[in-house]
């Protein structure tokens, strides 16, 4: 498979569904079948650089590769020199948060360890209708900023849903991630520095665990009535795949009750039926998966029509040569 570098500056490549209007993105390998005909669409790189695989992996920094999940990174280089005020982000990260201060920020950050050339620490970020989500964030004095999620949660909960709620249920962008959002809490609220954006060449994404994964594919949904979207898709026998994972978010109106909602793959519960407010995760054993070429996944809005729900599928994969 081929990937032009312009692939590698697209963190996510989405299916966006809202109502009875479906919009997919597919990698041209893939089939997926859902109406109204899909868009062609490609899969995204995962890749650690060389001097990041160094740095972060081999080196003498305290990054927890070991216990880190999915992931993105970024370095604040200046003409070949780090630079990042270390001493600026732990002020900020670790104060407490005034309104308008930050975009996503909901609360000061909870330290997990610190060191005169490191931190790492844990933030609580801002998703869908104000539910919030944690990521870690470690930085260092070489300027690498890492978000990340822990290892053993699936990797789908990076999704950034912000801005969708029962008023505006329509999935048009899953482009941005919670972990871009905490590379940004450094960069453009710390150090006010121009913000990172998802075709910055610079930023990369890597999960520690499935390090022979080299790409992953989104495909997304949303409803905010009740009934089901389902979309059928094939996995090609050049491709392995390394995890499967869901996520469900569900919204509620101020005067509105939440929906029950839940998201199945090939007829069973990958996230069984929820009725509260909140973000839910959960990854498919690879076994079942794997035994079975075609595969069929959908959004179920079982109860009530006031309210919206949304739901996401990530594949992460590797291409054989």
């Amino acid at each position: 498979m081929y990937f032009p570098d312009q692939l590698r500056k697209t963190p996510l490549f989405l299916s966006a569904f809202l109502l009875t209007f479906a919009a997919l993105v597919l990698l041209n390998h893939w089939n997926v079948f859902a109406a109204p005909e899909p868009n062609d669409l490609t899969g995204t790189r995962l890749n650690l650089t060389p001097d990041a695989k160094e740095a972060l992996q081999d080196g003498d920094l305290a990054f927890p590769s070991d216990s880190a999940g999915f992931s993105a990174y970024y370095r604040m280089m200046d003409d070949g020199n780090a630079r990042l005020d270390k001493s600026k982000v732990d002020g900020h990260i670790f104060s407490p948060v005034e309104d308008g201060s930050t975009d996503v920020l909901l609360k000061q950050a909870d330290m997990v360890d610190i060191g005169d050339n490191y931190t790492i620490a844990t933030l609580s970020l801002e998703n869908v209708d104000a539910i919030p989500s944690e990521v870690n964030l470690y930085y260092d004095s070489e300027g690498w900023i890492v978000a990340y999620l822990p290892s053993g949660t699936p990797s789908s909960e990076v999704w950034q849903a912000r801005g969708l709620d029962i008023e505006n249920p329509k999935i048009e962008d899953i482009s941005n991630t919670t972990l871009l959002d905490a590379i940004n809490v450094v960069v453009k609220d710390a150090l006010e520095e121009t913000i990172i954006d998802t075709q910055n060449e610079k930023l990369g994404y890597y999960h520690w665990q499935h390090q022979e994964a080299d790409n992953f594919l989104m495909m997304a949904i949303s409803r905010d009535v009740v009934g089901e979207y389902p979309v059928q898709f094939s996995v090609p026998n050049t491709l392995t795949i390394q995890e499967v994972a869901g996520t469900l978010w569900i919204s509620k109106g101020e005067s509105a009750e939440a929906p029950c909602a839940r998201v199945t793959l090939d007829d069973s519960d990958l996230i069984s039926d929820k009725c509260t407010k909140g973000i839910f995760s959960m990854t498919r054993d690879l076994e079942n998966f794997n035994a079975r070429m075609g595969h069929s996944w959908k959004l179920e809005q079982t109860l009530r029509d006031e309210g919206a729900s949304g739901a996401l599928l990530m594949i992460l994969y590797s291409v054989s040569n």
